[in-house]
């Protein structure tokens, strides 16, 4: 079986400036700002701007991820500075709940079952809460620096990449729900395998897609994490201080936050951008 995967177009979205995180939910694209206790809202399809949500009682914030749950149409966002979770029910009802260890690593998605996955920087575990705050489950991890964690197709089954810098392994593994590595696909720093794998996601057909940034590329792997293909990255490179974020909705849209260099009047600045690719999948 062939797989062929390609992008059609990449869009930058100008209005989407000094995005961190984005999530896409009842065919809405939510935006938010590192700093910002806003949320731009735009047509998940057009990119049109709908407005601004601004989140009740929360102040200075440095957000870090989000990701949604259509069934119970709701956001979640990870702040790292106030070390908690955000929950933000549409239209407007908002709480959140305390998490110690969450830092600027920290990332979180949404499992099959409608719970939070919450990738723990600090503790290096993986701790799943419903969504009304409770705490469900705790995974330690082994040892090494995990950068993207989600649900995998299989529910108790988690994808896990790992390996930065100077980490000896740098990998994508299938984790079950006790953290024990039950398939790997990756091996030592500098191979032709992965180099810091920043990034994964799955898609409806059960393909898994590594974002292997050091080596600028997107590796693709079966199920089974298992090699299929390779392609030169089109997703533009991020200073080394914030590696990319990537996320794929179900229209296999591929949403990638990044931070990069900006040439203004005062010199050069930091400055975060979310791009949005469109891409698509044909098996033979």
């Amino acid at each position: 079986m062939n797989v062929h995967y390609k992008y059609l177009f990449a869009d930058q979205i100008l209005s989407l400036q000094q995005v961190v995180a984005a999530a896409v939910l009842d065919n809405e694209l939510y935006a938010i700002a590192k700093s910002s206790p806003e949320i731009l809202v735009c047509d998940a399809v057009s990119f049109r701007s709908r407005g601004v949500i601004t989140i009740p009682g929360i102040g200075q914030t440095n957000c870090v991820d989000m990701t949604a749950c259509s069934f119970y149409r709701c956001l979640y966002i990870a702040d790292a500075q106030n070390t908690s979770i955000i929950r933000l029910e549409m239209p407007s009802k908002h709480e959140k709940w305390p998490v110690d260890d969450i830092n600027t690593d920290s990332v979180i998605s949404v499992t099959s079952s409608h719970d939070l996955l919450v990738l723990c920087g600090k503790s290096n575990k993986l701790k799943l809460f419903g969504t009304d705050g409770v705490l469900r489950s705790t995974i330690a991890l082994e040892p090494g620096h995990v950068t993207c964690a989600l649900e995998f197709t299989t529910p108790g089954q988690y994808l896990v990449t790992h390996g930065r810098d100077s980490d000896p392994l740098h990998r994508v593994c299938i984790v079950n729900s006790e953290g024990r590595i039950l398939r790997a696909y990756g091996g030592f720093k500098g191979s032709y395998m992965l180099h810091n794998p920043s990034g994964v996601a799955v898609d409806n057909d059960g393909f898994v897609y590594v974002d292997d940034e050091a080596n600028d590329r997107l590796v693709v792997l079966t199920s089974a994490l298992e090699f299929i293909q390779s392609l030169p990255s089109v997703f533009p490179k991020s200073l080394s201080s914030f590696h990319r974020r990537m996320k794929m909705d179900d229209l296999k849209h591929v949403y990638v936050s990044y931070l990069k260099y900006v040439s203004g009047i005062r010199g050069n600045y930091k400055q975060y951008q979310l791009n949005v690719f469109n891409s698509v999948s044909e098996t033979d």
